[in-house]
């Protein structure tokens, strides 16, 4: 059980499924979404709830079974593009491909060494999450969920110099969604005053347009579900 009511001006975070109220709807309609493309565009004004939706909605639903085509067996690599996009996408998967009985974010040299191999391979071609798992499969039955949050970043990066390698991890997304040898689904959130930079990448609007989610506002219903719900998670009365 979260140990407040409220989180106050952050995202909400994975495990806060209890006091996350208010967004049933459109976590109903993202795993819709997500079913039907494998390839999903979240996008919004900042501010707007696209990560806890993300996060707090679409994940946990996905853990439990709701998305009927693929199963309630998930491994949630998430990241952000920052000005290392393959590097740090490596080490989301690496990451979620970590026995569970191991502490994740603590990187000793010998898994330094296989993040670099994994980002190495990563960088030969958009087949690079495709020949990761064919040499580290996940248990039958099981998903890879590639969650780049503040998808914009890579943009920045563009302006930075590093054209080539964001056009290859754009690419890498892609055609990793489309692969029928393993279940990979990709979900980017995105602010949407970015929406026209992605015409910098020659397959990404095709993608977006399929697949984007604006994030709608909270009905007057929904705002008093997000109020009322977690106070009486915590016995509070209205």
């Amino acid at each position: 059980m979260s140990d407040f009511p409220y989180p106050g001006l952050r995202p909400f975070r994975r495990d806060e499924t209890d006091i996350f109220f208010g967004r049933e709807e459109h976590t109903d309609r993202l795993i819709d979404k997500l079913g039907k493309t494998r390839f999903l565009a979240v996008t919004g004004a900042s501010g707007c709830g696209k990560s806890s939706l993300v996060r707090t909605g679409l994940v946990p639903a996905l853990e439990m079974g709701f998305l009927s085509t693929a199963g309630p067996l998930w491994k949630i690599a998430e990241m952000r593009p920052g000005n290392r996009p393959m590097l740090n996408l490596a080490t989301a998967i690496s990451s979620a491909l970590a026995p569970d009985d191991t502490k994740q974010g603590e990187i000793t040299l010998p898994d330094a060494e296989l993040i670099e191999l994994r980002a190495a391979i990563l960088r030969r071609g958009p087949l690079g999450v495709k020949e990761i798992l064919d040499t580290t499969p996940i248990p039958d039955g099981s998903n890879l969920l590639i969650l780049v949050d503040q998808f914009e970043e890579i943009f920045r990066y563009v302006q930075q110099g590093g054209v080539d390698e964001a056009d290859a991890f754009v690419d890498l997304l892609l055609e990793s969604s489309r692969q029928t040898s393993h279940s990979i689904y990709i979900v980017i959130t995105m602010r949407s005053d970015f929406l026209g930079d992605c015409s910098h990448f020659e397959q990404l609007p095709a993608a977006i347009n399929e697949g984007q989610f604006l994030t709608p506002r909270l009905t007057r219903d929904q705002i008093r579900s997000a109020i009322e719900g977690p106070a009486g998670v915590f016995g509070g009365q209205h």
